[in-house]
């Protein structure tokens, strides 16, 4: 026997869809599906879940002080980090339609880029405020903004964060109740602030689908960097001691006594930090080498092929970190534009596009509604002469 609704049915199912079709209702049916029970991400454990237990799914980045370090101390990677960061600091930008065929306010614009070119109290303009962001993205592949408001819920200032101390909620799926970034200080173990998606920014140049942090240049870099450091520490030694590491010989004949009084007297008026001992009594005075010399371990060659594996990996090209020896006028411009193209535009086209859906279209400036865009306008002074062309 079928089963009829009675009236009574029919009458509650009406005012049902009526309610829900309502904004209230809509706004019933958005929490309730955000807080119903789901099979991903917090339902199903995976292995980037897994190893982030101990943290409660806070995951943020590892060997921070040591990639922080090679930032500072390497000349290679201080040179590529200085490169890329007067690049995006000195770029032309501003505030311009997102769709030249719409209409939009200019006065807006204006407010928007009067705010972005003095974005807090504490930096002077665009290139203080944006050139630390750059540096997290190329080092850490973690540029971090914090989004204050004001009582109105209006956008105000933007302060950038260390993202070595950001960690990001790797169980977040969308929720806006819920926070997404934390902050750790260096050498807290509990978290000191807490952010929602709407009031942070986290920058990720390569973002990965196992992991909610990116992969940055110098995670990439790690055996280079430290091949490239353990290089300069072997010429350094060799260059500061007086005579190579190895063994003095003093030949046949020689007896004990006299084996430590010339030893004495060497250490004592001519040896430097090198590595050297002394043996005699055999056939012949010789010198015995513990190791070959920096020609002879071709340690040039060495540097370069580093050099231009942190150059790949930066977008760089040889040439823009000093390696200029096998280029000449035809090859210096194809190398300076696969350079641009290779690295200097996608990383600019990635931090335009994050502080224009960030930043621009903020819900205090009217959304995506608004039909405005930050764009760096000019990457150099020959992109400047082509469009005057």
């Amino acid at each position: 026997m079928a089963l009829v609704p009675s009236n009574n049915n029919l009458t509650q199912a009406r005012n049902l869809l009526r309610v829900l079709g309502s904004p209230e209702g809509r706004e019933i049916l958005r929490t309730m599906i955000y807080k119903s029970p789901k099979a991903s991400p917090k339902r199903v454990p995976d292995a980037a879940v897994a190893m982030t237990r101990q943290w409660n799914g806070k995951v943020g980045k590892s060997e921070v002080k040591l990639f922080r370090h090679w930032a500072e101390h390497s000349e290679w990677i201080a040179g590529a980090i200085n490169i890329r960061r007067s690049q995006v600091s000195s770029a032309e930008w501003g505030i311009v339609p997102f769709d030249n065929t719409k209409p939009h306010s200019k006065r807006l614009a204006k407010g928007i880029h009067d705010m972005m070119n003095r974005p807090n109290p504490a930096v002077d303009g665009f290139r203080g405020f944006i050139e630390p962001i750059v540096e997290d993205i190329l080092v850490l592949d973690a540029g971090s903004i914090e989004l204050v408001r004001n009582l109105r819920g209006d956008l105000v200032e933007l302060w950038a964060v260390n993202g070595g101390e950001v960690r990001v909620n790797a169980l977040w799926d969308g929720d806006p109740e819920e926070p997404r970034y934390f902050w750790f200080p260096e050498g807290a173990m509990e978290q000191k602030a807490a952010w929602y998606n709407d009031d942070f920014i986290y920058m990720v140049s390569r973002p990965r689908s196992y992991s909610p942090v990116g992969l940055s240049n110098l995670e990439t870099l790690k055996l280079t960097v430290e091949a490239e450091l353990y290089g300069h520490e072997y010429n350094r030694r060799q260059v500061e001691g007086a005579a190579p590491d190895g063994v003095m010989d003093l030949g046949e004949g020689v007896t004990r006594d006299q084996v430590k009084e010339f030893q004495s007297f060497f250490e004592s008026e001519v040896a430097g930090k090198g590595a050297i001992g002394f043996i005699g009594g055999t056939k012949g005075s010789q010198w015995i080498p513990f190791r070959h010399t920096n020609r002879e371990m071709q340690f040039l060659e060495w540097q370069i092929y580093l050099v231009r594996k942190i150059a790949v990996v930066f977008g760089l090209s040889p040439q823009d970190l000093g390696v200029t020896f096998d280029v000449n006028r035809s090859t210096a411009e194809v190398q300076l534009q696969v350079s641009e193209d290779r690295g200097l535009r996608p990383l600019m086209s990635m931090i335009q596009d994050y502080l224009t859906q960030e930043v621009v279209w903020d819900s205090s400036f009217g959304g995506r509604d608004n039909n405005l865009a930050f764009r760096f306008t000019a990457l150099n002074l020959k992109e400047t002469t082509a469009k005057a062309k």
